[in-house]
């Protein structure tokens, strides 16, 4: 069962994770899911070397062939890539005496021969190194989220089990009340598995839960004709609101139990039915086979606890147990709609990313937009690699909420990328009452002095402030009178104008306006 949890988790998240740890890098468990899952190319050594990049850690990615392969010349830790599995990552601790030291999502520092590894090798590896900087800014605020979102299932599980065994009198109940109380429960946490899997099939628990035996396979049962009652209701959705609704009943009515006790024994044809069609198929859902165990050990509950024909229904009775019925049957039928969207929605977003990310897409697009010139005539804030090849324009507003967010961005842009040029042009007024002229005046001039390091300190402190108090700001950068500066604003407003700046910030590449749906967040993915 503990390698069952250990595998609630994609491979590569789970890869990635254990060479933070070993690198003594902190970033979030959170982070680390986020990051990797969001990017088009997930779950490739592209995704995972970007992702290393994003916490400023430096990476390698290495094509080795295999015929001139020497462990000597490899560096550890080292994740590799495996052709097994459709693609799966292992961590490398450490070659010796031909063997590998190796961890993965199930096994931590197991060995396998090298001539094994050499066979499932693709050839991919990947070395990364920690450095004092490397790591997530918000990791403290991160951690504590993680904390919480950890606590959350336990949490709804420990109140649902107080909602149905606290405030009970023993003494007054029967044994056989208290097992049927237990099994309805545990029915209704395997039926809610059974919804999330036909909701979300690619939930990595639910999977190792169905593959816990060699036969297993529930998506060929799950995703059959015989699932389905309709086409708009499933036999996972019928079961659940079975033991969400007996439960409910049963806890709320007692006196609703030899009802129930009917609705059981109406419900065990299903279970021929289940059982017959899994052995004609040769293929068994560990799940389903949980489902229908459950309804065979209530009925044998009912049978040697209760008398069936002793039922007593009263008006008052079976009007609580159809309200009992009714509402968890009309809260899933409006909740369903939203998480089928909502699924929907994110399986569409994931498709949509790989072709919005196809850079062959993107230069088409781009190079579709008119360019324009951004010389150094306008005085732009320049930062980066003066000689790279690929130069970033932002048009910038020293007020603009977003502007600060952009700029955050290119800064974290930079911090780990020589080969880009980023050139700052500011939107103003170009008159001495405006606030936003005042401002960008005076980076202008800091700008003269030569020293790209101190004006991207001044930059970033600028854009960092909250209140954004220029007289405190300018005490800590201050500059001489330049007059010929008002000329840089007049010169800059007027190209703002030519180029038709209606918002900020807006972003060019090699003098291309980057066009619609990109943003500027897109830029990292689509770089060469």
């Amino acid at each position: 069962m503990a390698n069952l949890f250990s595998r609630s988790k994609p491979n590569a998240v789970a890869v990635i994770e254990l060479l933070l740890k070993t690198l003594n890098v902190k970033v979030s468990k959170t982070s680390i899911k986020t990051t990797l899952e969001e990017h088009p190319y997930f779950p490739s050594i592209l995704s995972v070397s970007e992702s290393l990049t994003d916490w400023y850690i430096e990476n390698q990615v290495y094509q080795i062939n295999k015929e001139e392969y020497n462990s000597d010349d490899l560096l550890f830790p080292l994740i590799a890539h495996l052709n097994v599995n459709g693609g799966v990552f292992i961590l490398i601790h450490e070659i010796n005496n031909k063997q590998i030291a190796y961890s993965n999502e199930i096994y931590s520092r197991v060995l396998m021969h090298e001539a094994d590894f050499l066979k499932i090798w693709s050839g991919i590896a990947l070395h990364a190194i920690a450095k004092t900087i490397s790591g997530e800014k918000t990791y403290q605020i991160n951690k504590i989220k993680d904390k919480f979102n950890f606590a959350k299932t336990p949490l709804l599980i420990t109140l649902i089990i107080v909602f149905v065994f606290l405030d009970l009198n023993y003494n007054a109940l029967s044994v056989g009340y208290v097992i049927l109380l237990s099994l309805k429960f545990i029915g209704l946490v395997v039926s809610t598995l059974l919804l999330m899997y036909s909701i979300n099939a690619s939930n990595p628990l639910i999977q190792n839960l169905c593959s816990l035996g060699k036969k297993n396979n529930c998506n060929s049962i799950l995703k059959s004709d015989a699932a389905k009652v309709t086409s708009w209701l499933t036999w996972s959705e019928v079961g659940f609101c079975y033991f969400i609704c007996s439960l409910l009943s049963l806890r709320l009515i007692p006196s609703s139990i030899h009802i129930l006790a009917w609705l059981n024994v109406f419900a065990l044809p299903y279970t021929v039915y289940s059982i017959n069609y899994q052995y004609k198929n040769k293929n068994w859902c560990i799940l389903c086979c949980t489902v229908q165990l459950l309804l065979i050990l209530e009925f044998v509950a009912n049978i040697f606890t209760f008398d069936f024909f002793n039922i007593q229904l009263s008006p008052t009775l079976a009007t609580s147990i159809l309200l009992a019925f009714i509402f968890p049957i009309l809260g899933w039928s409006l909740i369903k709609p939203v998480l089928m969207k909502a699924e929907s929605a994110n399986s569409l977003k994931q498709q949509l990313k790989k072709f919005k990310y196809n850079s062959t897409l993107f230069i088409q697009a781009l190079k579709s937009q008119p360019k324009y010139n951004v010389s150094d005539e306008l005085m732009p804030i320049a930062l980066g690699n003066p000689n790279a090849e690929t130069t970033i324009t932002m048009v910038s507003n020293p007020f603009c909420g977003p502007c600060a967010k952009a700029h955050q961005l290119l800064d974290d842009l930079l911090s780990y990328r020589d080969d880009i040029k980023v050139k700052i042009i500011f939107s103003t007024a170009d008159h001495d009452d405006d606030r936003r002229t005042k401002v960008s005046r005076h980076i202008s001039a800091l700008g003269l002095i030569k020293d790209t390091a101190f004006v991207q300190r001044a930059l970033n402190n600028w854009y960092q402030q909250s209140s954004r108090n220029y007289e405190q700001w300018a005490i800590k950068y201050p500059i001489e009178n330049n007059h010929s500066l008002n000329e840089v604003t007049r010169i800059q407003k007027a190209w703002c104008e030519l180029t038709e700046i209606t918002f900020t910030p807006t972003i060019f590449i090699n003098g291309y306006k980057l066009p619609n749906p990109y943003q500027f967040e897109d830029i990292k993915y689509l770089l060469d």
